[in-house]
């Protein structure tokens, strides 16, 4: 008999020691949290333009007009604004002979903005501008190139002062 109590009392005592391990009190803290930060820093803005452009051919005369074309162009802004930007372009050679208009502008060695956009998405922004090309007086049948210098540069904000 003094076994079995023995075994009750430590079968007891062992049933109870689990029991109050799972207690939850009223004091006892059940949630807790923790404040997780991120910053998002300015990205790049990046220029993709057409590769190539190629006008075609034509017969020599006093005037070889080729006509129009249009490039394609993607500028990729992840700035973290939205007001605008503008992509100039310039030759790297010269050719007296040569005309090469990008939209109204006629290019030279020297930069010329021929894109002006007043606001932009976050993201790519493709469109296209139309360039044409004219030679005059040339005497040579051959084949003619030249290279456009591109650069894109994003819109600044003044801020008037009271």
């Amino acid at each position: 008999m003094k076994k079995v109590i023995v075994s009750l009392v430590l079968c007891g005592g062992i049933t109870v020691g689990i029991l109050s391990e799972r207690t939850v009190y009223a004091d006892d803290t059940l949630n807790d949290s923790t404040e997780v930060g991120a910053e998002v820093i300015k990205g790049d803005v990046t220029l993709a333009m057409d590769s190539a452009t190629d006008f075609g051919s034509q017969p020599l005369s006093e005037t070889v007009d080729f006509g129009a074309k249009d490039i394609n162009y993607t500028v990729t802004d992840y700035s973290g604004t939205t007001d605008g930007f503008t992509i100039s372009a310039k030759l790297t050679d010269t050719d007296d002979t040569r005309s090469l208009k990008i939209g109204e502008t006629e290019l030279s060695e020297t930069a010329a903005a021929v894109i002006t956009k007043d606001s932009n998405e976050v993201g790519d922004n493709t469109d296209k501008i139309s360039a044409t090309l004219v030679y005059t007086g040339v005497t040579k049948v051959q084949k003619y190139a030249t290279t456009i210098e591109w650069n894109v540069t994003k819109a600044s904000i003044n801020k008037i002062s009271e």
